[in-house]
């Protein structure tokens, strides 16, 4: 099976990378208007792929807002405290009638009334309950995300934290790029034959070390690579891939040069996980999926849970002083004919904010609507897509 080697973001192999920088990015405001800018220098010529480079490309290649933890309300169980009710037995007190009785052998009945030596049952009810109570704990995988948020991250003017090593704008924000799979929307700058529309979609992540970042026992786990488009026609959301677990993720070294095919590690917990550590970074995808009507895409949205856990379970537990970096994003391609031959990499639909992850679990998200079917970030907010 050939392996497609493409960039962290474009998909771009080892020769193109460089070349591509002068491209047009297009953005998207909060307001669903799409705005562009130009670097100031434009290549003259884009680099051919050697046969070399072609025969080794694949084909497929948060802190986010976390509800915080639930802070358990111990002094919520003191409610054994209102179990005094068996000090309300004390109606021994008003036998005093037995002094109206002389028949002191009748009154041996109050010592039955030790039964309130039984109702300590209270205690023993109420105290467990509180030790349920922690399985909120257990439903973070959801992310508590909201649809603004995700709008937010999209049009965020910064990542969550610094990559280290900038040379590219995807480093420091996140991008549109194709609002559609649509001819008119592929770049000018991209040098290969343009179809009418593009029929294949390809999600895709990655992994990277951040500025700052003092942890050398932690990994960032990553699974539910998801892949949604929202139609045209009938205004709802399709899921039309979940890679549980990303099918790979390679090892790519700074200044964006393929390493290693692999470098992940399959979790029991779900997904798999990668280490970065400048200057390698770790760069995986989903499965490829056929567009059945690429017309019809009125919005895209990817979505992966993310979260940090020990390389070495027996090792020092440093993941609060991590500061590892991941995102997802998704390219286009004609078809699967094209993939490395008639195109050597994707211009891209786009990518998504980097975020940190934490010890709970996060949601990476990347969303573009269709600006040329009046889609826009207010609709993603309005009709938003499945958020589990």
């Amino acid at each position: 099976m050939k392996k497609q080697r493409k960039t962290p973001f474009h998909s771009f192999t080892k020769n193109t990378m460089a070349l591509i920088l002068p491209a047009l990015v297009v953005g998207c405001n909060s307001n669903g208007d799409y705005q562009g800018q130009t670097l100031e220098v434009e290549s003259a010529s884009f680099a051919s792929e050697s046969a070399d480079q072609r025969a080794g490309l694949r084909s497929n290649r948060n802190r986010w807002w976390v509800r915080p933890k639930p802070t358990p309300k111990p002094t919520a169980t003191p409610k054994p405290t209102v179990s005094p009710s068996p000090s309300a037995t004390p109606k021994p007190t008003v036998t005093p009638s037995p002094s109206a009785t002389p028949n002191p052998t009748v009154t041996p009945s109050p010592s039955a009334t030790p039964k309130p030596t039984v109702t300590p049952s209270p205690s023993p009810s109420a105290t467990p309950s509180p030790t349920v109570t922690p399985s909120p704990t257990v439903s973070p995988p959801s992310t508590s995300i909201t649809a603004a948020q995700v709008v937010a991250a999209q049009t965020a003017k910064s990542h969550e934290a610094v990559i280290p090593d900038i040379r590219y704008e995807w480093q420091r924000y996140p991008m549109i790029i194709m609002q559609s799979p649509a001819k008119a929307d592929i770049p000018s700058w991209f040098p290969y034959t343009k179809p009418a529309y593009c029929t294949l979609i390809n999600s895709w992540m990655q992994v990277f070390e951040a500025d700052g970042n003092k942890a050398t026992n932690t990994r960032v786990q990553y699974r539910n690579l998801k892949v949604y488009t929202l139609s045209q026609a009938t205004r709802k959301w399709t899921l039309l891939k979940n890679d549980a677990a990303p099918p790979y993720t390679d090892t790519w070294k700074y200044p964006f040069d393929f390493a290693a095919d692999g470098g992940d590690r399959k979790e029991s917990t779900g997904g798999v996980s990668f280490k970065p550590d400048y200057p390698r970074f770790g760069h995986g995808y989903g499965s490829q999926t056929i567009l059945s009507n690429p017309a019809d895409i009125r919005a895209v949205f990817v979505s992966m849970d993310t979260r940090l856990i020990l390389d070495n379970a027996n090792g020092v537990d440093d993941r609060d002083s991590a500061k590892l970096l991941t995102n997802v994003g998704a390219d286009y391609w004609p078809d699967k004919a094209s993939i490395n031959n008639s195109w050597s990499y994707a211009p891209g639909i786009g990518q998504g904010r980097f975020i940190l992850a934490t010890k709970d679990w996060r949601k990476a998200t990347m969303i573009v609507p269709n600006g040329r079917f009046g889609a826009t970030m207010q609709e993603m907010i309005d009709n938003p897509p499945p958020l589990d």
